[in-house]
């Protein structure tokens, strides 16, 4: 945005935290990323390892993802535990909280996610 001003949609969001715990990414591998297109109702992204295309919806604060479909490529053990792991918060997500360039996604027990751009 010009002003500097981050939105939710057409950003790309980075993995910092999942399940309350930092993502540590190695030398080696890609930060999981989300990037949400309203028009579309559309997330893309990277788990980590493998692309990662879905739906999702989105009203007000809430905030629930479709099925979510990737690519099959092999990967080292710890960025596909941590894909799972990603993809498996992101079906329990159902509000998102947005404050300044932090993206928090919430389930019913609280935080699953927190990315940044």
């Amino acid at each position: 945005m010009p002003d500097g001003t981050v939105t939710l949609a057409y950003t790309e969001w980075a993995l910092v935290e999942l399940e309350g715990g930092p993502v540590e990414i190695g030398p080696d591998e890609i930060r999981p990323t989300l990037v949400l297109d309203l028009e579309e109702s559309r997330v893309t992204g990277s788990g980590g390892c493998n692309h990662l295309t879905g739906t999702f919806a989105l009203s007000e604060d809430e905030l629930r993802f479709g099925p979510v479909a990737t690519t099959r490529m092999a990967c080292p053990e710890p960025a596909l535990e941590r894909e799972q792991a990603f993809l498996a918060a992101l079906e329990r997500v159902t509000s998102y909280e947005l404050d300044d360039r932090t993206l928090a996604l919430h389930a019913a027990d609280g935080v699953v996610a927190r990315l940044r751009c």
